[in-house]
Parts: C-alpha cells; sequence; structure tokens
C-alpha cells in the first residue's frame, strides 16, 4: 500500500471531533444537496425523522462550527469544511455498509441500517482494518475454493429467513435427533433445493415446496434448516 493511500485512510477514518448526532446531520445535509437542488430545514428533519426545532438547533451548532452557512427560514449550505468533514463520515458509513452486505452477506437494506447503527462507535483502527478487508475480499488475490467456501458459509441463514418465493440449497439441519430425524424422511436433506411458498398471515407456520411436495413447517422447526440461498443467476443456470 502507496504511502498516499495510507494517508487517505488515515484522514477518512480520523475522528471528526463531532458527536454521532452532528456527524449524522453533516452526512443528511451532504446527501440531500447531491439529490435536491436546494436543502431546507424540513427535509432534513423528515430525513432524520425529527422534529424542524431540533434541526435548527443543530444547525446553530454547525454553524457556530463553521461547517453551515444557514440563516432562519433560509436554504442550508456546506461550508468547505462541512462538505469535506461529511465526505469522511460518509466514506465511514460506506465502508461498513460494504462490509456488511459483501463479506457479511446481509441484505443491502440491512446492512446500510447496521451502518448507521455503529459507524459513530467504532475506533478509526476498526473502521480502517475492515476497510482493508472489503479490499481484499474483493481483490484478484483472494480468488479459489477458500473463498467461494467462505461466501457460501456467509450466506448461510436459518429457513425462516427466506422471503416468499425465495429459493435456497438446504446446508444442514440442527434439530435435535427426533425432529431432524423427521425432517430428514420428509426429503429435507443436505443439497436439496427447497423454496419458501408463504408464511401464514401471522408468519407461523411456513409453507416450503420440497422435493416437489409442498410442507407446513412451524417456525421453531423452519430456525433448525439452515440454507444457502440460490440467486437469480443461479437460478437462470440451472
Amino acid at each position: 500500500m502507496s504511502t498516499q493511500t495510507r494517508n487517505n485512510e488515515q484522514e477518512i477514518f480520523n475522528d471528526s471531533g463531532l458527536s454521532p448526532n452532528m456527524e449524522d446531520y453533516l452526512e443528511t445535509i451532504s446527501l440531500l444537496a447531491k439529490k435536491n437542488r436546494v436543502v431546507r430545514v424540513k427535509d432534513i428533519a423528515k430525513k432524520l425523522k425529527v422534529k424542524m426545532p431540533s434541526v435548527t438547533s443543530a444547525l446553530q451548532k454547525l454553524k457556530e462550527r463553521g461547517l453551515v452557512e444557514y440563516e432562519k427560514y433560509g436554504y442550508v449550505d456546506l461550508t468547505e469544511e462541512g462538505e469535506n468533514l461529511a465526505e469522511r463520515v460518509y466514506s465511514r458509513h460506506s465502508c461498513l455498509a460494504d462490509f456488511f452486505e459483501h463479506v457479511l452477506k446481509i441484505g443491502k437494506r440491512e446492512a446500510d441500517e447496521e451502518a448507521c447503527r455503529v459507524e459513530h462507535h467504532l475506533s478509526p483502527q476498526s473502521c480502517r482494518q475492515l476497510k482493508r478487508l472489503v479490499e481484499y475480499m474483493n481483490s484478484d488475490a483472494t480468488d479459489g475454493q477458500w473463498k467461494d467456501e467462505f461466501l457460501a458459509m456467509m450466506e448461510e441463514r436459518p429457513l425462516c429467513e427466506l422471503s416468499e418465493g425465495q429459493r435456497a440449497v438446504i446446508a444442514r439441519i440442527e434439530a435435535q435427533p427426533i425432529l431432524k430425524k423427521r425432517l430428514i424422511e420428509i426429503g429435507f436433506r443436505k443439497g436439496e433445493s427447497i423454496e419458501l411458498v408463504r408464511y401464514a398471515p401471522l408468519e407461523d407456520p411456513l409453507q416450503v415446496r420440497v422435493k416437489g411436495c409442498n410442507v407446513s413447517l412451524r417456525i421453531e422447526e423452519a430456525k433448525t434448516v439452515i440454507v444457502r440461498p440460490v440467486h437469480e443467476k443461479e437460478n437462470d443456470e440451472e
């Protein structure tokens, strides 16, 4: 890694000196400015799900720090320093979201929400190391069987976490012996294709299709069936 790259990493992940709340405001203003022609107090309040007086109070604090330009009832603009700081905050968020989505194999929306929850609480060192892990996993250096096995393992989840209509392959059964024996007898075997057909109105029980037959399972039973989701590309190839 070059000295310039290391310096850039250091700059991105250094402590901003702001509270998590103020970082959220900066990041939100920057994102809204990229999406809309102007940024208004009500836009920020809607995005962050807070009341407008709270936004006004936060903007005043950011203005005192020289990070925003704002007059009462006017539009909100980031100063050059504010924009730089907002980009650093967003880069940290993006890094964590990539880690959750592409390494831990969490859904994109959930990955973004997880990043929001933890981005203000990880140390700069932890953020840098996660960024390097994501880059390494995405590099050509990680091509090979171990990477495929690792990513497949990270995608595994209980059957009850699939969406309706989603297909998967059974990885293993983690039930107690009696239940495990019953599940295997009705077709729940390792490597078998399975589809979650539908949930009951209260999500319990759920109906799945395995070996051409529809089977009803209670949620507690479905939690013991660990599966690997089949992606659309894999579906097309079958």
